[in-house]
C-alpha cells in the first residue's frame, strides 16, 4: 500500500508540475501552486492580484518561482502591470523557463522583459545562459494609454520544434498582437516558472502587479510513438514494430537506428505491409550476444517524435562451431572429504573462455571409464558450468549453473584423464591431472579443489595448476582463487644472478617463466671458457627462481658474463634482449696480509660495543664472504671462529671496513665517514678488556693477527673506555712494538670506516692558517679562523693558545690533548670568558710534544677584523 501511495504522490506531483494555473483568488501564493523565493516581498492585494511589497530601499531584486516542467509544446499567458514608467534599472522579467528556482542568479532559461525605453516601450523575449542574456524576439515600440503605467496581457507559445512566438495586448485584454517569432532550441527542459522585479528607485517597491498566470500545453494530448518489439529474422535482418503507424520520412532513415556492440546503423530500412513494422538490414552477420537497439528521431503521422532514449534489448545466438580451447576444464574437486565449506561431493567446472555463446548439444565429457553426452544447452561467453553427479545437482546449483550427469565419470584422488569433445568428436580440452599438482601436502589429503591458473598459459601441467586458496576449499561457479592472467605485454627479465660458489649461480626472473624453455641447458652460457651448465633446477614453486650448476668453475678476480636466450614466460614472451645477461664476479682468494687489522675497540663505553676495523692492503677487490674473525685460545690457536658474512661483500682496494654487532651504536658514538662500510655480525669473538688476540682467517689460512694489551694505550689517558687502538703503519708488521696506539682525542678517540688518526703521514710537517684574517660576524664569509696541521706520525700531544698582541691569554683551544697526525682546529673569535674578542692582531702558539719529551713550537699571527660602516 505504501508503494502505491508513493507512486500516486509522484504521479500527482508530475501532473501538477506539468502546468501552472494561478489567479490568486485563493488569497495566497503559498499553495496551489506553491511559490518560493522572497515571500516577504510580495502580497495579494485587495483585487486578488500578486503585488510586490519589497523593502523601501534602492537597488533591490526580488523574485518568486514555482515548479514547472513545460518547455516544448507550451503556452504561457499572464497579466503584468507596472505603476510607473519602466527604465533599464526599474523593470520586471517573467521567467518562462529556468533550471534554477533562484531567479536572481546564474541560470539557463528564457524570460519576457517589460521595461527599458520609457513611454514608447517594447516587449522582449530573452535567452539567458548563466548570467549572460540575449534578446531573441524584439517587439515593436508602442505608445501606452497612460505613459506612467504599463498594463499588458502577454502570451508566449513554443511548439515541439522550438518555434517561439510572442504576443501582447497593451490594453490588458486578449486582443493579442504578434510581436515576433524565432526558432530556438538551446534549452528544451525546465524546472521553474516565475517573476523577477528589479528597482533602483525605492518608491517602486510596491508598484509591480501580476495576475492570471497560465502555463499549459500548446497542443494537448500529443502521444509519441513507442518501440514495441525487436525480432531477429536472421544474422543480417531485424524486424522492429512500433505502437502506431509512422511518418515514413523518419522511419526509413537508417541513421535513426543504432545497434550497440559496435554494430552501428543498418545499411537500409524497408517498410512492410504492417505500417507500424520495418525490417532493418545490416552489412555483416551479427555475432552472438545481447543487444540493445536504440531509436531516435522517429515520428508518427502527427509529427510526434519518439521519446529520447527509446530502445529495446534482445538476444541472439549465431551458429558457431566450438574450437579447441574455447571451453576448458577449469576446476577439479576429486577428493571432497573434510572440505571446509563445499559440499563433500565431487565436481568439475567448465569455463567458456571464448566470446561466443556455445550450444552444447552432442558434446561428450569422459574419463577413462565412462562418458556423458550433453543435451541442448547454452554456455554464455565467460560463464562457468558446474558438472556433478545427477544426485548432487541440488547441492551445487546455489553456486551457479549446474548440470547433473548420469553416468557421472568419477574422479580418482591420485589422478585421472578428463576429456571434453564436441558433437563431431573433436577435442575441446583434455587434462591429465595428478595430486602432486596441489603443491600443498595438507590440501592434497582432501577438501580442496585443483584450480587452473590461466587457460591461455604456455606453461602447462603442474606449472598451471595448484590447490585452491579459497577459504571454502574451492570456487565453483566463479573465478578461480589462484587465477592470474599471463597474457600481457610485460616482457620477462633476468632480475638477479648471484654466485653461490665457483660452479653454482642462483638466478631470479621478473616473473614466472615456462619451465620447458627455461630448463634447456643450451639457453644459458658463461664466457671465459665456462660454457653451458650441466644442471638446472627450479628453486621456487612460482618458477621464477633457478639454480644453475656449471661443469667448469668461474674465473676468480675476472668479470664473467652469464647470457640467456630463448627463455619465455607463460604468455609466450621471449626474455628481454636488453635484460638477459648478468655480470658475475668471484674475488681472488684472500692471501696473508691482503687484509690487515687496522683498528680495534675492545673496551667500549658503558652500553657500547666492540668493533674490529680491517684494511684492504691490495690492488684487488676482495670478498668478505671468504673471511673469518677469531680470537685465540690459551695455546694461542684460533678459537671462537666467526664467519664475517654469509653473502658476498666486495671491498675495494685501500678501503676500510668495520665488523661489529651494532653498527648504529658505533655511528652514534663516533664519526663514520663511510657508514656503508659496516658488516653487522650476530656475535663477535670475545675480546677482553685487559689483553687478547684478533685473528683474520680465510679458509683456514692465517691472514693477519694482532696481539693487544691495554698497556698499548697512551699512559696519559686516565680512562681508556671507548678509546680504540689504531694502527700507525701498514708497511710494518702488525705486532711491531708501537705500531698500535690510542686514537686521538681530537677525532673522538676512534675513526671507524676511514683512515686512522695516528696513521703515518708524509715527511712534510706544517702548521698553517687557511686565512690570516677572519671576521666572526655571521655573514658566512671567513667567520672562523682555521688552523691546519700535519705531523709525520703519532703519538702527539698539543697545547694551542691564542694571545693578544700584548701577550694576554685570550683563548685555550687545546691543552695537553692527543691529536691526529693530520687535522684542523678553528677559533670562532670568542674569548674563554665567552665574550667576543676585540678587533685586532692575535698570536696563535701551537706547542706539540710526544712522550719522549721532544717538543716543537709553531707561531702564527692573525687579524680579527670587522666590517666598516
Amino acid at each position: 500500500m505504501l508503494k502505491i501511495t508513493l507512486f500516486l504522490l509522484l504521479l500527482f506531483s508530475k501532473v501538477c508540475f506539468s502546468q501552472v494555473i494561478d489567479n490568486f483568488n485563493d488569497g495566497n501564493f503559498t499553495q496551489n501552486p506553491t511559490w518560493q523565493g522572497n515571500h516577504d516581498s510580495f502580497l495579494i492585494n485587495n483585487a486578488g492580484q500578486l503585488q510586490s511589497n519589497g523593502k523601501k530601499l534602492k537597488s533591490q531584486s526580488i523574485y518568486l518561482s514555482t515548479a514547472n516542467s513545460l518547455c516544448l509544446n507550451a503556452s504561457w499567458e499572464f497579466l503584468v502591470q507596472l505603476n510607473f514608467d519602466p527604465t533599464s534599472t526599474n523593470f520586471t522579467r517573467i521567467y518562462l523557463v529556468s533550471d534554477e528556482a533562484n531567479l536572481t542568479g546564474s541560470l539557463k532559461g528564457y524570460f519576457v522583459q517589460v521595461g527599458e525605453k520609457g513611454a514608447m516601450d517594447a516587449f522582449y523575449l530573452y535567452r539567458q545562459t548563466g548570467k549572460t542574456t540575449k534578446k531573441i524576439i524584439i517587439g515593436a515600440p508602442k505608445a501606452r494609454p497612460n505613459a506612467g503605467i504599463v498594463k499588458a496581457k502577454i502570451k508566449v507559445t513554443r511548439d515541439l520544434n522550438g518555434n517561439w512566438s510572442l504576443f501582447t495586448d497593451v490594453l490588458g485584454g486578449a486582443g493579442y498582437t504578434l510581436e515576433g517569432s524565432i526558432l530556438d532550441k538551446t534549452f528544451v527542459q525546465t524546472s521553474y516558472f516565475g517573476v523577477f522585479c528589479k528597482y533602483a528607485t525605492a518608491s517602486r517597491f510596491s508598484q509591480y502587479i501580476f495576475d492570471d498566470f497560465s502555463v499549459e500545453d500548446l497542443t494537448p494530448d500529443l502521444i509519441p510513438p513507442e518501440l514495441k518489439s525487436v525480432t531477429v529474422l536472421d544474422s543480417l535482418h531485424l524486424q522492429v514494430v512500433f505502437s502506431e503507424p509512422l511518418d515514413t520520412s523518419t522511419a526509413l532513415l537508417p541513421n535513426n537506428y543504432s545497434l550497440n556492440n559496435q554494430v552501428g546503423h543498418p545499411v537500409s530500412v524497408q517498410s512492410t505491409a504492417n505500417t507500424a513494422a520495418y525490417v532493418l538490414s545490416f552489412s555483416n552477420p551479427l555475432p552472438s550476444g545481447k543487444y540493445v537497439l536504440a531509436v531516435k528521431n522517429i515520428k508518427d503521422k502527427k509529427g510526434n517524435q519518439i521519446a529520447d532514449g527509446a530502445s529495446k534489448s534482445f538476444f541472439y545466438i549465431r551458429n558457431y562451431e566450438v574450437k579447441r580451447g574455447d571451453v576448458v576444464i577449469n576446476e577439479i574437486f576429486a577428493n571432497p572429504s573434510n572440505s571446509p565449506g563445499l559440499p563433500t561431493k565431487e565436481f568439475v567446472e567448465l569455463w567458456n573462455t571464448s566470446d561466443e555463446y556455445l550450444l552444447t548439444a552432442g558434446w561428450k565429457y569422459s574419463d577413462l571409464t565412462s562418458t556423458y553426452t550433453f543435451k541442448a544447452d547454452t554456455i554464455a561467453p565467460g560463464d562457468y558450468l558446474i558438472l556433478c553427479a545427477r544426485a548432487d545437482t541440488s547441492l551445487y546449483k546455489p553456486f551457479g549453473k549446474t548440470i547433473g550427469l548420469s553416468p557421472w565419470p568419477s574422479l580418482n584422488n591420485a589422478g585421472d584423464i578428463l576429456t571434453l569433445v564436441n558433437a563431431k568428436g573433436d577435442e575441446i580440452n583434455k587434462v591429465a591431472y595428478s595430486d602432486i599438482w596441489y603443491k600443498d601436502e595438507a590440501k592434497r589429503r582432501g577438501g580442496y579443489s585443483l584450480e587452473l591458473i590461466d587457460p591461455k598459459n604456455v606453461c602447462t601441467g603442474i606449472q598451471n595448476w595448484a590447490a585452491s586458496s579459497d577459504a571454502s576449499g574451492g570456487t565453483p561457479g566463479r573465478q578461480n582463487s589462484i587465477y592470474r592472467a599471463q597474457i600481457s605485454s610485460e616482457i620477462p627479465k633476468l632480475l638477479t644472478a648471484n654466485v653461490v660458489d665457483s660452479v653454482t649461480v642462483e638466478i631470479a626472473f621478473s616473473k614466472a617463466v615456462d619451465s620447458a624453455s627455461a630448463s634447456k641447458l643450451i639457453n644459458y652460457q658463461i664466457n671465459n671458457g665456462v660454457g653451458n651448465p650441466v644442471e638446472i633446477r627450479f628453486s621456487s614453486a612460482m618458477f621464477d627462481k633457478a639454480v644453475i650448476v656449471f661443469g667448469k668453475p668461474l674465473l676468480r678476480g675476472k668479470e664473467n658474463t652469464l647470457s640467456l636466450s630463448n627463455v619465455m614466460d607463460c604468455a609466450g614472451n621471449l626474455i628481454n634482449p636488453n635484460a638477459n645477461s648478468a655480470k658475475l664476479f668471484i674475488a681472488k682468494a684472500i692471501m696473508q696480509n691482503d687484509l690487515l687489522i687496522s683498528e680495534l675497540l675492545f673496551n667500549p663505553k658503558l652500553n657500547g660495543v666492540d668493533f674490529v676495523e680491517i684494511y684492504n692492503n691490495t690492488n684487488d677487490v676482495l670478498d668478505l664472504k671468504e673471511l673469518q674473525l677469531a680470537n685465540a685460545d690459551a695455546n694461542g690457536n684460533p678459537a671462537s671462529i666467526k664467519k664475517v658474512s654469509s653473502i658476498s661483500v666486495l671491498i675495494e682496494p685501500g678501503s676500510y671496513w668495520v665488523f661489529t654487532t651494532n653498527s648504529e651504536n658505533i655511528t652514534q658514538s663516533y664519526v663514520a665517514e663511510n657508514p656503508t662500510h659496516f658488516v653487522q655480525m650476530a656475535t663477535l669473538p670475545a675480546f677482553n678488556n685487559d689483553k687478547g688476540t684478533v685473528i683474520l682467517l680465510s679458509n683456514g689460512r692465517l691472514i693477519d693477527r694482532f696481539d693487544y694489551t691495554e698497556k698499548m694505550h697512551n699512559p696519559l689517558i686516565k680512562n681508556s673506555d671507548g678509546v680504540s687502538l689504531e694502527r700507525i703503519s701498514f708497511a710494518e708488521p702488525t705486532n711491531t712494538v708501537g705500531n698500535f696506539i690510542s686514537a686521538a682525542s681530537s677525532v673522538g678517540f676512534a675513526t671507524p670506516t676511514y683512515k686512522n688518526s695516528v696513521s703515518k703521514r708524509g715527511d712534510e710537517v706544517y702548521v698553517t692558517l687557511l686565512s690570516k684574517t677572519f671576521s666572526p660576524d655571521g655573514d658566512g664569509f671567513e667567520d672562523l679562523l682555521q688552523l691546519d696541521y700535519q705531523f709525520a706520525e703519532g703519538e702527539k700531544f698539543a697545547t694551542v693558545n691564542v694571545y693578544s698582541d700584548r701577550g694576554i691569554l685570550i683563548k685555550r683551544l687545546l691543552k695537553n690533548q692527543t691529536i691526529s697526525t693530520k687535522g684542523s682546529l678553528t677559533w670562532d673569535g670568542l674569548a674563554d670568558s665567552g665574550i667576543k674578542a676585540n678587533v685586532g692582531i692575535y698570536v696563535v702558539l701551537f706547542d706539540v710534544f710526544d712522550l719522549s719529551g721532544k717538543t716543537r713550537r709553531f707561531k702564527k699571527t692573525c687579524v680579527l677584523a670587522t666590517k666598516l660602516n
